[in-house]
């Protein structure tokens, strides 16, 4: 038992010079990871379940009481879901401009790809989630009506342009990432 532990024991500082240290490059693409990954979160959890409740909720929306309510939720969502999803967006730019000056190797390759691959996700899930708008826009609209207000020009616009706001700087982002892969790649 003495001679195994022993033998461990003096493997240990072997096994310590084997691992390779995490470069700054590396660190920093873990970080935007996580920010693209909470995009993905963001375009295929957050928004899509925002968008179903509300057009449960337009469903019943017989009075005036109600299409405030609504007109509230829909304020609230853009405020609170769809703001956060764009200051991610801001975050994931910033870290990407950060990651543009990577030291190229293998493992910074496989990271900046493993963003590349999450920003990819978002394009498709926000894809998705605009055919979703496109199906239910017009009874949101029509729920939302009242008699001063046609709901055209209230927080339903900002609403319902998430999904083409959110792709057009995704693909900006899937754009810039592109060039990190690159010059990350030895």
């Amino acid at each position: 038992m003495r001679q195994l532990l022993l033998a461990a024991f003096l493997m240990i500082p072997a096994l310590a010079s084997a691992q390779t240290t995490i470069t700054p490059s590396q660190t920093r693409l873990i970080g935007c990871f996580g920010e693209a990954f909470t995009l993905v979160e963001h375009v295929w959890r957050i928004a899509p379940a925002h968008l179903t409740h509300l057009a449960d909720e337009a469903r019943n929306a017989q009075g005036d009481a109600r299409k405030q309510f609504l007109e509230g939720f829909v304020v609230a969502a853009v405020v609170a879901d769809q703001d956060s999803a764009f200051a991610v967006a801001r975050n994931l730019d910033g870290c990407l401009d950060e990651a543009a000056s990577v030291t190229p190797d293998q493992t910074t390759a496989i990271l900046a790809t493993a963003v590349r691959t999450e920003l990819d996700s978002a394009l498709e899930d926000v894809t998705d989630y605009m055919a979703i708008v496109k199906d239910r826009q017009d009874a949101l609209r029509t729920a939302l009506r009242t008699p001063s207000s046609d709901a055209r020009g209230s927080a339903l616009d900002d609403y319902l342009a998430f999904g083409e706001r959110m792709r057009n700087q995704l693909a900006a982002l899937r754009r810039k990432v592109d060039g990190v892969v690159k010059i990350a790649t030895p």
